[in-house]
């Protein structure tokens, strides 16, 4: 009684998705979805990134956010942020990353790996 969203190999539904449920679903953690207003992008209503595609510095960046939760697993660093821009989001970080709650960082996603979605929830090519 299901739906098919997206027909196509892993990798594909991961770095193309065809609209906000397939790009939420394939993941872990799952993408960031971002109100796109509160980036001032008027071609899309909600941008999405992924969690591995956004760089920490403790110097500069595009968004300043304070650290919420930060979860080391020693292959990864999952850092859960709040920032008053673009709101809750998480950085996937790859190796060991000495980040803790109430720290002070900037990220900054990689342009070529945010996805754009327009009002139905689908994807903008």
């Amino acid at each position: 009684g299901g739906v098919i969203q997206q027909v196509g190999s892993p990798m594909e539904l991961y770095n193309q998705p065809a609209n906000l449920f397939v790009a939420g679903f394939i993941g872990s953690p799952g993408m960031n979805f971002i109100d796109a207003g509160r980036l001032g992008a008027s071609d899309a209503k909600t941008i999405g990134v992924r969690p591995e595609h956004v760089t920490l510095s403790r110097d500069s960046g595009e968004w300043q956010a304070r650290a919420v939760h930060v979860e080391h697993l020693g292959a990864d660093t999952i850092v859960y942020l709040e920032s008053e821009k673009v709101g809750a989001f998480t950085v996937r970080l790859f190796g060991e990353h000495h980040y803790a709650p109430g720290d002070v960082v900037f990220a900054t996603p990689a342009a070529n790996q945010m996805h754009r979605f327009d009002a139905n929830g689908h994807a903008i090519r």
